[in-house]
């Protein structure tokens, strides 16, 4: 006959001298110990969750770190853990404690999923990576806001196909691209819009499949429109950019060669500032091919600017590349990143609508209640002058 564990029954002082003396909560190891009886049983009755349940509501709060972590190995992967218990330990503010419950309990909502892969950390977000199953839109947050090491985790997976939306929002992420470019490239997770737009963040061995993909929408555009390509005639204003460049090359004014590619290209101060950095070379040679600049004022901008670092094999290879790159292939590289720069502007304008958003939602609850006050208030007076 099956043996019936009341939790109404004394319970046992499972915490040894030791562990009391290190402990800093006030519960001394009660709720622990409750939780040990009821975890070493896969079935309670009606009573018994009840019991419990009472217990973790009035003890959660003053039971000690260690013992919060303990309580959620224990508990986490329960089938009869009270939801509410369930929600708390996946919410406590310590990671090691969280961690448990959602990486491994089965009955965790989609809103507090959705909430700890946005707001993160990464360390709890490994968590929800990790879950046996993960609905889209789970992953799309995690896309959206996850950083490397949970990304790569989601790749690994056989069991997660990632979509092109999904795909799309990686392919906007330089700090992904940077990190996670070959792996999502070897997935097919990087489309030719997004290798383009990403060309600056690229690992290497990524460059020359983004200048490909330019070089054949460049083609595509071509045959579309064959009359607006074959003319690239410089104007007068153009001609005096490039004089300009050269000028502020000469005189190593970096800042100044900024703002002035920046005015020619239509390129954002961040990304023509990125592009002084000795490691963006590559970058900066597909600017200037845009620009249509002389291969000898070139070879003028590179040594005078980037000459420092800029070793005798690297100089020949940038001008070979500068030599083989069509100027139609650049100047759709550089559109990509224009496009690109603006869809990252657009997502931080959404998450700043939203948190005024949210913010305003927050505030209209009190704004009812001081609402609701005023004419209790009032209600009151003209009942006490009556």
């Amino acid at each position: 006959m099956r043996q019936t564990q009341h939790f109404s029954q004394p319970v046992p002082n499972s915490t040894s001298p030791d562990r009391s003396a290190s402990s800093k909560g006030d519960d001394r190891g009660v709720l622990l110990a409750a939780s040990e009886l009821f975890a070493g049983r896969s079935r309670h009755d009606v009573e018994e969750k009840r019991i419990f349940l009472e217990l973790a509501s009035n003890f959660l709060p003053r039971t000690s770190l260690a013992d919060r972590r303990r309580i959620s190995s224990l508990l986490a992967a329960h089938p009869e853990i009270p939801d509410d218990l369930l929600f708390q330990l996946a919410s406590d503010e310590d990671e090691l404690t969280a961690y448990p419950a959602l990486r491994y309990s089965p009955r965790l909502s989609v809103d507090l999923l959705l909430k700890v892969a946005e707001a993160g950390p990464d360390s709890l977000r490994k968590a929800v990576a990790n879950r046996p199953s993960l609905r889209e839109s789970v992953i799309t947050k995690l896309c959206e806001h996850a950083g490397a090491s949970v990304i790569r985790i989601l790749l690994d997976r056989e069991d997660v196909t990632l979509t092109p939306a999904h795909q799309a929002k990686l392919s906007c992420r330089s700090d992904i691209v940077a990190t996670l470019g070959l792996e999502l490239a070897g997935q097919d997770a990087l489309n030719p819009d997004g290798l383009m737009g990403q060309f600056l963040h690229l690992p290497a061995p990524l460059k020359s499949k983004a200048i490909a993909a330019a070089e054949m929408t460049s083609l595509v555009k071509q045959a579309q429109n064959p009359g607006t390509s074959t003319d690239r005639r410089a104007d007068t204003a153009r001609l005096k950019l490039r004089d300009a460049l050269v000028s502020e090359a000469l005189l190593q004014q970096r800042s100044r060669f900024a703002d002035l590619l920046g005015q020619g290209l239509g390129l954002p101060q961040s990304t023509c500032d990125l592009l002084m950095h000795d490691d963006q070379a590559e970058g900066l040679t597909v600017a200037l091919k845009a620009l249509g600049m002389p291969a000898s004022a070139v070879t003028t901008v590179m040594i005078r600017l980037l000459g420092e670092n800029l070793s005798l094999e690297r100089l020949r290879g940038l001008l070979r590349l500068y030599r083989t790159l069509s100027q139609g292939a650049a100047e759709v590289l550089v559109g990509q990143w224009i496009l690109h720069d603006q869809g990252t502007q657009q997502a931080v304008a959404r998450h700043s609508t939203q948190y005024q958003d949210s913010a305003r939602r927050n505030a209209a609850p009190s704004d009812v209640q001081i609402s609701g006050s005023a004419q209790t208030e009032t209600a009151i007076r003209k009942s006490t002058h009556s």
